[in-house]
């Protein structure tokens, strides 16, 4: 058992204990090593002024750590063990500017230059990404990697003109000049070690394997388990939340597959947003471009769906697919398995199915059939990487001009997420025309209850959820008259 924080910073080997274990990295990096190019301007993991590039085993790709940009502002030091770091003051080697950088100088990419650590870092982890994959960095590609970094002054076009104008043949790679065969033979030897950090009260555990977490679980009271903690971390900023005793998974290593198993997902509670992305792309393409857009790279390459579900925000872009995708949560304890439909989980608002010494370990998603029409709608002030007022799940299953089946679900307009049996049912076995839709878009106004808050009126979100259901229809229409056509 191992009572430290080992890892590597811009290739140095740096040991935590438990007194700062609970500190984030953007503090530890500032206050305690004066490395004050990481920037800290929303605390929320919201701007990206904070951006590092962080890397584990897990990260390996063709032989190299692939590193990922990170929020470091909301990201604490207990979660980077045995993970190689990189900062804006890593970024050129000795003397000699980074591509990255050379390109914003000359370009203007820069004015005040409170952001600019932050996009450096992402534009780095960008290059490398595309060097590796060997492909070119096109308007595309540099907008997707810099969705998560927010510019106040520039407007972006410069920042856009940097990106293009960098000579990849130029770069030569941080998974190159970090590379350290000693390093991941320590990372190697050290992983399957347990980790306790105490300081007074506080206490961290870190356990390597899942039977040591649950019999944690079962005896440890008001333990708080975390994943990448991406909603945490800006509750604690904000002072609305104190961590005493944490309990987390990231270093379970089975914790983090994400296995197709016949006709379903199963998705283990540390995979994080961006390998889900990836790796639902083909199979359920819909739910992996609505990942794509809500939110940005930093969150997604540390926050998890489990994270997501435990949330239990009825605003939650994730959630209403889980619905209607009839998915299913695996709650783990010392006692064994239970196995719930997340239709069933939550039980009231932040009230869930879930008891004192149980985790849930896995997600089982199914895929649903070809033949289905699959939309998925969030309403929101930015396309990307904003907050929901409302969300939409809708499954079809349309055959000769009739409804077959039909699932519908919503998210901001209840206390949980909310299935609609009354409109479903109202739909089934009915024609597939607008007149039908009209007459169950007024169901759809009896059977939610939203609320009045910052984000819209509860007026604004009846409208919006009986308008996402006609677009539901019009959008599926077009594609089904394609279908009946050929």
């Amino acid at each position: 058992m191992r009572d430290k924080i080992i890892f590597y910073l811009n290739g140095e080997r740096q040991e935590i204990d438990a007194k700062d274990a609970f500190t984030s990295l953007s503090t530890y990096l500032r206050d305690d090593l004066g490395k004050t190019g990481t920037k800290v301007v929303c605390a929320e993991g919201d701007c990206g002024a904070c951006t590092v590039l962080v890397a584990n085993r897990k990260n390996i790709e063709e032989g190299k750590l692939v590193y990922k940009s990170l929020n470091s502002c909301i990201t604490f030091l207990h979660l980077m063990d045995l993970h190689s770091i990189i900062t804006v003051e890593g970024i050129a080697e000795k003397d000699k500017l980074h591509p990255v950088q050379e390109s914003m100088m000359v370009n203007h990419g820069a004015q005040c230059g409170y952001c600019t650590p932050g996009f450096i870092c992402a534009m780095a982890g960008m290059t490398d990404n595309l060097k590796l994959k060997e492909k070119p960095i096109d308007e595309k590609t540099t907008k997707n990697y810099l969705t998560g970094n927010l510019c106040r002054c520039t407007g972006y076009d410069s920042i856009i003109k940097s990106s293009l104008a960098v000579k990849l043949e130029e770069v030569k790679p941080l998974y190159e000049r970090y590379h350290s065969d000693e390093m991941l033979e320590e990372f190697k030897d050290l992983e399957n070690e347990d980790v306790v950090l105490k300081n007074n009260d506080r206490q961290i555990f870190l356990p390597s394997r899942i039977d040591d977490a649950l019999k944690l679980k079962k005896e440890e009271t008001l333990l708080k388990c975390t994943s990448g903690a991406t909603d945490l971390g800006v509750q604690i900023n904000k002072g609305r939340h104190e961590m005493t005793k944490v309990l987390s998974l990231y270093r379970v290593q089975e914790m983090s597959k994400i296995e197709k198993k016949g006709q379903e997902f199963h998705i283990g509670a540390t995979a994080t947003w961006h390998d889900i992305e990836k790796a639902l792309k083909n199979d359920i393409p819909e739910y992996s471009k609505l990942i794509h857009i809500f939110a940005s790279p930093q969150i997604k390459n540390a926050g998890t769906l489990v994270g997501n579900i435990a949330n239990a925000s009825p605003i939650a872009d994730g959630t209403p697919f889980l619905f209607i995708s009839e998915a299913k949560v695996i709650l783990s304890s010392t006692d064994g398995e239970r196995t719930v439909p997340v239709t069933n989980f939550y039980k009231g608002y932040k009230d869930l199915d879930l008891k004192e010494n149980e985790l849930i370990t896995k997600v089982i998603i199914p895929i649903p059939p070809k033949d289905h029409f699959l939309k998925l709608y969030k309403v929101s002030l930015r396309k990307d990487m904003d907050i929901s007022a409302v969300t939409f799940a809708g499954l079809g299953n349309i055959e000769n001009g009739k409804i077959k089946s039909i699932k519908i679900a919503y998210g901001g307009v209840g206390p949980v997420v909310k299935r609609l049996p009354k409109t479903e049912k109202l739909l089934s076995g009915k024609e597939w025309n607008e007149k039908n839709i009209g007459e169950a878009v007024l169901q759809v106004e009896k059977e939610i209850t939203p609320i009045s808050d910052v984000r819209g009126s509860a007026k604004f979100r009846t409208q919006v959820s009986k308008n996402l259901l006609m677009k539901y229809y019009r959008e599926i229409q077009s594609q089904y008259g394609i279908e009946q056509g050929k």
